[in-house]
């Protein structure tokens, strides 16, 4: 009779076993064409990465989270101040703040404390590839990679306003994980031009079950949002009654303007503008943006950005970045010569210099903390050129002021 209880409780475990296999599918999802005046917002960063869990959210509700890839801060008033998109979600999901990754973010509760966490992020080119970031959401649930060969066979292009995608179905979780929070993730990821758009949804099992056709239906209805869209203006102030003047003082001549360390962002740096250098408006995606002109018309910008990790290490960055101008990829072996080194008061940057055929791109990064720091310099040959000099200062400017 005792053979009885050691039997069932073997089968228990055989069960719960081949419940958390992998499982992965794919479906289709209309696409809904933005009107013809629409038009994507200036998307954001140097490359691809992501992340920043949501408060409160389910364990891995951060669309991004394990990646090698960013937690960024949009410069300015945030991502919330400057909507690239419009989306239309069921009732019953609660709007969550946005992180410096999220231009959605939503929580779903179900029954007995079940959660669920849905997102939608963008990104200026995915970090490694879709098989990359498909095998990234595989490891958060505790399941192996997948080759492309077997990417392919388990998972379907989908449409959808950003575009084609690869949709995924994936069913497991951690020994350490949370099944009320955690155990399953439907994402899906677009790449169309310079952005990846990454729609995620992840949390209890059998509630992802019941919201999987809410969240597919909401895919269709996120899409750049119409020209023109912008936060309501705030009221302005009351007016104040006038004060007598007061009689001018002698002017003192004046002195020369001496460039000056300011902060930008959440004040996590200080650098040096050079002349003729301007501070952008807030993007997705980025920490920071600085626009240069030249007389003829010719534009270059520094995008600044900072991810966990090392976003797929200095050869797939470089490869990127070599690949948005037209060149082709390098070898390892090729890349150490490519490479130069640059200091900063104590910190030390790598720095990379390679022209295409129309654009040239100047990028230097370092690590700070757990984050990658990226300053990537691009646009107009020629321009690039001519204000390399001023991007060297600029770096060399560029103090830390938070702690490591």
């Amino acid at each position: 009779m005792k053979l009885l209880p050691l039997c069932l409780s073997l089968c228990l475990v055989s069960a719960i076993a081949c419940k958390h296999k992998s499982e992965i599918k794919s479906y289709d999802v209309a696409k809904d064409a933005p009107a013809a005046a629409s038009e994507t917002a200036s998307p954001a960063d140097p490359h691809a990465g992501m992340p920043g869990m949501t408060p409160g959210a389910p364990v891995g509700g951060d669309p991004h989270a394990g990646l090698s890839a960013e937690q960024l801060a949009a410069a300015g008033a945030g991502l919330s101040a400057t909507p690239e998109f419009v989306d239309s979600a069921p009732a019953h999901w609660k709007k969550q703040a946005l992180s410096p990754m999220r231009l959605a973010s939503y929580h779903v509760e179900g029954d007995g404390g079940a959660m669920t966490d849905i997102s939608f992020s963008i990104l200026r080119r995915a970090p490694g590839s879709t098989l990359a970031n498909v095998n990234r959401w595989r490891d958060q649930l505790g399941q192996p990679p997948l080759d492309e060969a077997a990417l392919k066979t388990q998972s379907q292009a989908i449409k959808s306003s950003f575009g084609d995608a690869i949709a995924v179905d994936i069913e497991g979780i951690t020994p350490a994980g949370d099944p009320l929070k955690d155990g399953r993730l439907i994402g899906a990821i677009a790449d169309e031009g310079d952005n990846a758009w990454f729609f995620k949804m992840r949390g209890n099992a059998a509630l992802i079950a019941t919201e999987k056709a809410n969240f597919l239906k909401w895919i269709e209805t996120v899409k750049p949002a119409p020209p023109g869209a912008a936060a309501p203006a705030a009221p302005a102030a009351p007016a104040t009654p006038a004060t007598p003047a007061t009689p001018a003082t002698p002017a003192t001549p004046a002195t020369p303007a001496t460039p000056a360390a300011v902060a930008a962002g959440d004040g996590s740096l200080t650098w040096t503008v050079p002349d003729g250098w301007v501070l952008a408006p807030a993007a997705a995606a980025r920490y920071a943006t600085l626009s240069v002109a030249g007389a003829d018309g010719a534009k270059a910008e520094l995008a600044i950005s900072h991810f966990p990790g090392d976003v797929g290490g200095d050869l797939a960055n470089v490869n990127r970045w070599r690949q948005q101008i037209g060149l082709a990829a390098v070898e390892a072996a090729a890349l150490p010569p490519l490479v130069t080194k640059l200091s900063a008061g104590t910190v030390s940057f790598s720095l990379i210099d390679a022209t295409g055929a129309e654009a040239r791109l100047v990028a230097a990064w370092t690590r700070h903390g757990a984050d990658t720091w990226f300053f990537k310099f691009s646009g107009s040959a020629a321009l690039v050129a001519a204000e390399k000099a001023k991007f060297t200062a600029f770096i060399e400017s560029v103090r830390f002021t938070k702690p490591e």
